[in-house]
């Protein structure tokens, strides 16, 4: 397997790993592509031959694919799809608020965002496998007869890892009373969210997994954003990720896009009234002009267990990174 991290690899996760197997790599990008940046076309482009070149075990894109200020169409919808097809190894792709929860506005097409996600979940998740060349068959949402509409949440394992997306969104995960259903269908999916959440960690103690991997497209801390307390929209989320994430001790590592700047953050504060935890990391992708992606490799021999760092594509514009912290 061919895979590389530039000088900036970093450590990410706690505690001890368990039960992994084997050495892998997978690759995750979101928010991509904007057609608003310059080039983005050929810049998408590189940014595929690169992933593929690097030849993970599979790719997550973590929604978005495409600018608040585009068409939401069904036009784009199949030439997403087509793209996510051209990835040489599974590609899994998790919804994000560009996609279908914004379709309401007027650059997006004045759109009923119910409608397009309705027509998300005909297109990307008709089965129970991944998109790209070599599909990977997952277990979704749709087995639960409760939640059975949520096709698009998905889980998977390998090298003795649990992985899992979470439709979890922007613009304040669809809690927005303005727009006629929203609050309805965010308090539906946010239960589905929740149940997915805890059916992963149960999944990961079911076979002594060394660790857990969870996908989203939003940016849920409110301290992200210099705002108090918990962000509209996200509390069960983030309350479920937070017991769940204790009880279980073991590395647990958070992968989301939504900002478009490279972040990794070890021993994460996911409730403002409490404490970090050590075992949990959050990873954030690349996006919009910073068309780039990032790699993980899930490592047995290091007590860290996940291995993190950014995939810089050659010829895209030079990424914005994170200022190494000074030494005290």
């Amino acid at each position: 397997m061919r895979c590389f991290f530039l000088s900036l690899v970093l450590l990410c996760g706690g505690g001890t790993a368990a039960s992994a197997t084997e050495r892998f790599v997978f690759a995750a990008l979101g928010c991509q592509p904007y057609t608003r940046s310059p080039n983005s076309a050929e810049n998408y482009a590189r940014l595929i031959a690169e992933i593929n070149r690097a030849n993970p075990v599979f790719t997550v894109h973590l929604g978005d694919f495409k600018g608040g200020d585009e068409p939401c169409t069904d036009e784009l919808f199949l030439r997403r799809r087509a793209e996510f097809n051209s990835f040489t190894g599974p590609l899994i792709y998790t919804p994000g608020d560009n996609d279908w929860t914004d379709s309401h506005y007027l650059v997006a097409g004045r759109h009923d965002p119910l409608e397009r996600l309705a027509r998300l979940r005909e297109v990307f998740f008709a089965e129970e496998r991944s998109l790209g060349q070599q599909p990977l068959a997952l277990v979704t949402q749709r087995r639960a007869a409760r939640f059975a509409k949520f096709v698009e949440n998905a889980r998977w394992t390998h090298g003795g890892v649990v992985f899992a997306t979470v439709h979890v969104v922007g613009s304040d995960n669809n809690d927005q009373p303005a727009i006629p259903g929203a609050v309805a269908e965010h308090r539906e999916r946010d239960a589905a969210a929740a149940a997915w959440v805890r059916a992963a960690f149960a999944e990961a103690r079911s076979m002594a997994a060394a660790g857990v991997a969870l996908f989203f497209q939003a940016d849920p801390l409110a301290a992200d954003f210099g705002q108090p307390g918990v962000a509209r929209g996200f509390g069960q989320f983030l309350r479920v990720l937070a017991d769940e994430a204790r009880a279980w001790g073991r590395p647990v590592l958070l992968v989301h896009a939504d900002e478009h700047r490279y972040r990794l953050d070890v021993g994460v504060q996911l409730l403002p009234d409490e404490a970090p935890l050590a075992n949990v990391t959050r990873l954030e992708t690349f996006g919009d002009y910073n068309v780039h992606a990032v790699l993980v490799a899930v490592d047995p021999e290091s007590p860290q267990l996940f291995l993190c760092g950014p995939l810089i594509v050659p010829g895209n514009p030079r990424p914005v990174l994170p200022r190494p912290k000074k030494s005290p």
